[in-house]
Formats: structure tokens, sequence, C-alpha cells
């Protein structure tokens, strides 16, 4: 790979942090995908400067005088959500090359947890869809009386909206959906069969 294709693979679409660090560790220039997770730093910004909970222990000498090998190393972003990356420091001449990929296995969490929360919003949006259903239902079969009833104030038949005198219990049934059981209140018991209170006395 020469030079203008490496160099357009690092500011391709891949998810490939790449950092061009002095020999101090200090951050000279970076990829667009390293603008994107960890913002525009300013040149000369220590690369530790980004990490969560390396400050005090990376020792950037170390690294960089290693063999090549995977460093896991967790990053403070813009979104302000940390992300861990598998970093490999390379010498060339006085500069140090970083190169940071995605963490597997935080990308496997970040999966599963993603198919999760879609499986929890799949049944979320079941069940809504059927208690608007049951609600549907429910307001299909309520019947309401609402507004002026025009009623006889002698023999109490209402007139419905066809202007036919109904009996009320006919116009209840009708408007109301209920169902009426007759019987007899103590006033009409004892104005209407006067010998049968006798009789209990």
């Amino acid at each position: 790979m020469n030079f203008s294709a490496f160099h357009e693979y690092l500011n391709g679409p891949a998810p490939v942090l790449f950092f061009r660090l002095d020999g101090q560790g200090r951050v000279l220039s970076m990829n667009n995908y390293a603008c994107q997770i960890c913002g525009d730093l300013t040149a000369g910004t220590p690369f530790q400067d980004i990490l969560i909970d390396f400050q005090e222990v990376f020792d950037f000498q170390k690294i960089a005088h290693s063999r090549a090998k995977e460093i896991l190393l967790s990053l403070q972003t813009v979104s302000g959500h940390p992300k861990s990356y598998l970093f490999v420091f390379k010498r060339l001449g006085n500069l140090v090359l970083a190169f940071g990929r995605p963490d597997i296995q935080e990308l496997e969490m970040l999966r599963t947890e993603m198919v999760a929360l879609n499986q929890e919003l799949g049944n979320l949006t079941r069940d809504l869809h059927k208690k608007n259903a049951e609600l549907q239902h429910a307001l299909d079969h309520v019947k309401t009386l609402q507004g002026v009833i025009p009623i006889c104030m002698h023999c109490h038949k209402i007139r419905n909206e066809k202007q036919v005198w109904d009996k009320l219990e006919e116009y209840l049934i009708e408007k109301a959906d209920v169902d009426l059981s007759h019987s007899i209140c103590p006033e009409c018991m004892e104005k209407l069969y006067p010998e049968d209170g006798d009789d209990e006395c």
C-alpha cells in the first residue's frame, strides 16, 4: 500500500483512529475518524489527556519503545460516553504513530444491548397496540346520555330524535346500553297495594 492509499484508508469510512504524535506523546495531527470521536484537538495536546483512568499510569516512553502489541485504552469522546479502543504504537524516527481500532468485546456488548432494547421496544409496541385495540373496543361500546332530554311530566315518556315518545325504560335500554329489572318502591306499594301492607302487621 503506497502512502496515498494509506492516507485515503486512514481518512475513509473505516473506524480506525490515527494519531501522529511527537517524541513526547503530544498530538501533532489526527485522522477524520479520530476528530469525530475525540473532537478536534489542539496541536500539542498530550495524548494521555484524552485517556480515561490512564492519565497517572500511562507511560508513553515505555509504550513507544516496546514491541508492537495492542493495548486497551478508554478515550473521552465528544458524545460524553467513553469508548474503548485497542491501540498499537509504532515509532517512526522522531514520531510515534498510534492506531486504534474498536474493542470487539465492547462492540459485541453494545450489539447485545441494542438487540435487547429492540426486543423490548417491540414488546412495548405490541402491548401499546393491544391496549389501543382494547380501548377502541371499549369506546365503541360506550353509550352516553348528553344534553337536554325532553320528558313528559305526567307519564314520564321521553321524546326521541325521531319525535316519537318512548317509554322511559325503552329509551334507557336503547341509549344507555343498560338492562332494567322491574320492582316497586315502598311508597308505590303502600299507595297501590295497601292491603298487602296491612297483612304484614
